[in-house]
């Protein structure tokens, strides 16, 4: 009787660990199974991260670029061109932009895309972004003969109305003269100026000039620091 009771239990303690058994190998399944696919993403993801980045580089270096389509000059945006930017533009400059998605950021504000990017590989450059705002000048040349304008500023629009008895027949930037006439300069002109130093517009006359005899118009610029972000997503 004893060896029989004993033959039973032994036999209830191996059925009862089957189901045990079972769910283990469930576990070990599903666990592998997981272990598996991160695997497989974290070689997909590896595989990708050089691309996007190589492709994200070399996007940004174009776009900051001395001859690129944003510039002005070497990492100095125009606003003007941002502002035009689109799709398009960035295909057009870019030309692995119509093979992957591709995100364009400027100042946390996007400013061309193509396809939709989710998240991908960012490249970031800190550019200058310079705009321009109209001024007008109304100097008294009674007591001086100069104006000075800033720098990069690349043209003046001089108006010269002068009074009677007055004649201006010569203007000068710096050592340049940009206008002249031996009869007299009275009108509106438009006078090139050097972007990279300060100019002095000189008028040389006979007679007085009083406030609102000459207006000059130009573009002063203006220059912020921004961050430009291209993000690729292959």
């Amino acid at each position: 009787m004893t060896v029989s009771n004993h033959r039973s239990d032994a036999t209830m303690r191996a059925q009862t660990s089957l189901p045990a058994l079972g769910i283990a190998l469930v576990l070990l399944t599903v666990v592998t199974g997981l272990g598996v696919a991160m695997a497989d993403t974290a070689i997909t993801g590896a595989d990708r991260t050089p691309d996007e980045r190589r492709v994200a580089a070399a996007i940004a270096d174009r776009l900051v670029a001395v001859d690129g389509p944003l510039t002005a000059r070497s990492n100095v945006l125009n606003q003007s061109r941002v502002d035009d930017f689109d799709q398009a533009a960035l295909e057009r400059s870019a030309p692995p932009a119509s093979e992957y998605a591709v995100s364009v950021e400027l100042a946390d504000e996007e400013i061309a895309r193509s396809g939709t990017v989710y998240s991908g590989t960012q490249i970031t450059r800190l550019v200058v972004v310079e705009s321009r705002e109209p001024r007008t000048l109304s100097p008294d040349l009674a007591t001086t003969d100069a104006v000075t304008l800033p720098r990069r500023s690349a043209q003046a629009t001089v108006t010269i109305d002068p009074p009677a008895g007055t004649t201006v027949w010569t203007v000068r930037a710096n050592d340049r003269v940009v206008l002249h006439n031996r009869s007299g300069l009275d009108g509106s002109y438009a006078v090139p100026l050097v972007p990279y130093e300060t100019t002095a517009l000189r008028f040389q006359r006979a007679g007085q000039l009083e406030p609102g005899n000459v207006t000059i118009e130009y573009d002063a610029p203006r220059s912020t620091k921004e961050t430009l972000v291209v993000t690729v997503d292959v």
